[in-house]
């Protein structure tokens, strides 16, 4: 998604609720990026999700099972729903790296964590969360979207912006660090805006250039011919505007391009 379109989208919701009064309750909430309130003071004031696409399993980093331990080599007697079939084995295998207690808290990790040994007590470890879902796919649009196997929800990114807003109204305020090495299994439907407006899709910042897909104009439009480009096209929406005045998504259209434009430089700067 372009910038130029992400602007758009926020003006047009901007116009939208000035266009119908009454409203404005219930659209301002919905379809903004105004910071809003939490429903509870937080302790934190930002948060950094780090989503790693097929990383170490936790029973090698954070998660010890001892049991698991002594019946390494032993074969399961229960049921079990394999996800490979032809590496299909019933033999119980225990983590190779040894756990320690680190920390005043305690808390075991293992010797593939040295530097998390050391700042373990300012961090919150949940080793309650289960799933019955069984495979990357399905576990990756269950993260995401919060229902298993399905896609074309709103992300958690969409949500976090839907509910808190945003800081600044000259980024887009939902942005993805992409892997260098490439997208994860379903691509952009990780950070789907889903049923939400596309004001609350992800906007991805790619590890080279360009940072932003579509964030400058082609080189053989740029300067003065662009700036002609779009002299020309103001001047024909300002006189259908005047002919319908009553267009208020034209005046969003006409307006987006002064939006897209701080984008385009704020972007750049930072």
């Amino acid at each position: 998604m372009g910038v130029g379109s992400v602007a758009l989208a926020w003006l047009l919701q901007q116009e939208q609720a000035k266009a119908n009064p009454k409203a404005v309750g219930l659209i301002q909430p919905h379809n903004d990026l105004r910071p809003r309130d939490p429903h509870f003071t937080p302790r934190a004031n930002a948060m950094i999700s780090l989503f790693q696409h097929g990383g170490p399993a936790h029973m090698d980093l954070t998660d010890p099972k001892p049991e698991l331990t002594r019946q390494n080599g032993v074969d399961y007697t229960g049921d079990i729903q394999f996800s490979f079939v032809n590496e299909a084995s019933k033999k119980l295998f225990g983590s190779p790296w040894k756990f320690a207690p680190r920390g005043e808290c305690g808390t075991e990790l293992s010797e593939l964590l040295p530097h998390t040994s050391e700042v373990v007590d300012d961090i919150c470890l949940i080793r309650s969360m289960h799933t019955g879902a069984n495979g990357h796919e399905v576990s990756i649009r269950y993260f995401h979207g919060g229902i298993p196997g399905v896609v074309g929800r709103p992300t958690l990114g969409s949500w976090l912006v839907y509910a808190l807003g945003s800081e600044t109204q000259n980024l887009p305020a939902y942005m993805v660090l992409s892997d260098p090495s490439g997208l994860p299994v379903d691509g952009v439907s990780n950070w789907s805006n889903g049923f939400m407006p596309a004001l609350f899709q992800g906007t991805v910042l790619r590890p080279k250039e360009p940072r932003i897909l579509n964030l400058d104009a082609p080189a053989h439009l740029r300067g003065t011919f662009q700036q002609q480009n779009l002299e020309l096209l103001n001047s024909l929406n300002q006189r259908y505007l005047e002919e319908h005045p009553r267009e208020s998504e034209l005046e969003a259209r006409i307006a987006s391009y002064e939006l897209a434009a701080r984008m385009q430089t704020a972007a750049a700067e930072a």
